[in-house]
């Protein structure tokens, strides 16, 4: 009996490791997304209307380095790396989270998921943190570790997907950094 047991172990095992290998393997590659720019203090730049009022939320705008729209609906947002699927991007409406080609998504940081799909359950900090954007499955997409910002200044990315990082004293939602 102890011989079929150790048997059978093996065999679960070897199973185990042959699907986990398939999984690694088959996955889909991490989407070209990047946190393009951020605004983390408004007064009076860039209202939202959502609320049929202007709200100077916070504010996070995503770049697409793909040829293909990528829908950004059930990935996710953290303010904790080591919790990557802290703040899901609602999938209830695909034509407002989809992103084409080489463009822009802009997603309010204002804590009122109520608002609608592109409004997160949380707010940037002023003094900086953390922020990074999830796969679905909890892969990093990009991450994005600043410092205290200064009001109605944009923090991005020099051009749009670019590796260095600027202050910008006329932000850019939602087109071309430049």
């Amino acid at each position: 009996m102890t011989s079929s047991l150790n048997k059978f172990g093996i065999i679960a095992f070897a199973i185990l490791i042959a699907a986990g290998a398939i999984y690694f393997l088959m996955r889909k590659p991490i989407p070209s997304l990047y946190i393009n720019e951020i605004l983390a203090s408004s007064t009076s730049c860039c209202p939202d209307q959502s609320s049929g009022q202007d709200e100077f939320d916070d504010w996070i705008e995503i770049y697409n380095a793909s040829a293909e729209p990528i829908n950004m609906g059930g990935m996710y947002f953290s303010q904790n790396k080591k919790k990557p699927l802290s703040y899901l991007i609602l999938a209830t409406d695909p034509q407002l989270t989809t992103i084409p080609p080489g463009g822009h998504l802009l997603l309010w940081a204002d804590g009122s998921p109520e608002q609608g799909a592109l409004h997160l359950k949380f707010k940037l900090n002023q003094e900086g943190e953390y922020i990074g954007l999830f796969n679905k499955d909890g892969r990093m997409i990009d991450e994005l570790k600043f410092g205290k910002q200064t009001v109605n200044h944009s923090y991005g990315r020099v051009t749009d997907g670019s590796a260095d990082w600027k202050e910008f004293s006329e932000p850019t939602p939602g087109i071309a950094n430049r």
